[in-house]
């Protein structure tokens, strides 16, 4: 990889960076499964709890409790489905 295409490769990463960074203004103020609400301004909430941005102007926000639920009921719609293909 040369410097240019390296310095385009730069700039492109730091752009998506600020807008998922510029995205955490329009986050909503509770959970989108439970409505558990979200304090942006408490710390611990902020690192814990799971924000997932799809497209520009979709961010979603779970709590851990759901993040959690979440991802166990994924991997278990895997695992069934790489059973039916055995």
């Amino acid at each position: 990889m040369n410097r240019k295409q390296r310095r385009a490769l730069k700039k492109s990463q730091s752009k998506d960076l600020s807008n998922k960074v510029a995205s955490f203004g329009s986050l909503g103020d509770e959970c989108l499964m439970c409505s558990k609400p979200f304090d942006k301004k408490n710390r611990e909430m902020v690192m814990t709890w799971s924000v997932v941005v799809r497209d520009d102007d979709d961010v979603r926000l779970y709590c851990p409790d759901c993040w959690t639920k979440a991802t166990t009921i994924v991997k278990e719609y895997f695992k069934e489905k790489e059973n039916e293909r055995e």
